[in-house]
């Protein structure tokens, strides 16, 4: 198939490019802006606005895709609350515009728009969540992310397209933002061992914890769905089991070889968040998909990155 891929630039974007075309598809790079790096796997790069209604219709015809997954979207949960404007901008007048340009150019194309698990909002610690739970988001980054869900959802009940969301849970893997606490920490531990800094590490709340999936594992899922996901569904995508921050921080120091002075930095302290175990059962019998990569593989790999 031929796969428009919108935010082909970031870090799934990347991921994503490579998971399809090693699978025989062809990838095009939907980007907003294109500074000349590779993008290895992209049969063609294509710069885009996704806030800009009429210059996505025009690049979606110019391409004649078979299939969009739909990534382009302000991802870091904080930016929700400093630049709301920009959130709601990209994540649901971002995404009606790809689900608009579809309608009228490729009705028959298949479309996955990457959602999040944050649609569910906290929960009591370990509950298990299918698919249809209630949306209940607890920020204005979730609340955006669940209109545009629920936008997708809709346009394959009430306008037939052949839509499809997903929900994942956090994603790691190389290559990520040091806005992220994994990267960050990575980056920092590399630092160290390179003795380019003092061994020293700045924290938040270490008890915190998160379900980690490799971002190489929700590459293939995203591929395997678009591939045979059924049309009007919502897929969670997550591990099964929550790791704390802590260990995390652990495992790192352990393969880099460093034992830093840990320090609290109250500006990265959040109290500890509540997050649903996601039941994947849809996914694991709907395409067979299940996370292969240990997370200790994810964690070296990030630091060899770092």
């Amino acid at each position: 198939m031929k796969i428009a891929i919108t935010g082909a630039n970031g870090f799934v974007g990347r991921f994503v490019l490579s998971e399809l075309a090693e699978n025989k598809h062809r990838p095009i790079a939907f980007v907003w802006q294109h500074d000349g790096s590779d993008l290895p796997g992209a049969s063609d790069i294509v710069e885009v606005d996704i806030g800009d209604g009429d210059a996505v219709h025009a690049a979606v015809e110019k391409a004649k895709p078979d299939a969009c997954i739909h990534l382009a979207a302000v991802s870091f949960v904080p930016d929700g609350a400093g630049n709301p404007r920009l959130t709601f901008s990209v994540n649901v007048m971002g995404t009606v515009n790809v689900l608009e340009a579809f309608r009228r150019v490729s009705p028959e194309a298949r479309i996955v728009v990457v959602s999040t698990a944050q649609v569910y909002g906290k929960c009591e610690p370990g509950r298990i969540v299918t698919e249809d739970a209630p949306l209940r988001p607890s920020h204005q980054y979730g609340i955006s992310k669940t209109a545009a869900d629920l936008l997708a959802l809709n346009y394959a009940s009430d306008l037939g397209l052949r839509t499809m969301t997903a929900r994942p849970h956090n994603h790691i893997g190389p290559g990520q933002s040091t806005n992220f606490v994994v990267a960050s920490f990575a980056r920092q531990m590399k630092e160290i061992a390179d003795g380019k800094a003092e061994p020293r590490i700045l924290v938040g709340n270490l008890e915190s914890a998160r379900y980690f999936t490799d971002v190489r594992d929700v590459a293939r899922a995203y591929r395997l769905l678009i591939e045979s996901g059924t049309p009007g569904r919502a897929y969670n995508i997550s591990s099964r089991d929550a790791v704390r921050i802590v260990d995390v921080l652990e495992t790192l120091c352990d393969l880099a070889g460093v034992r830093p002075r840990i320090e609290v930095d109250r500006s990265l302290f959040r109290p500890a968040d509540n997050y649903p175990r996601l039941d994947t059962t849809r996914i694991e019998q709907d395409i067979g998909w299940l996370p292969r990569i240990p997370l200790v593989t994810s964690l070296r790999d990030i630091l060899e990155g770092a």
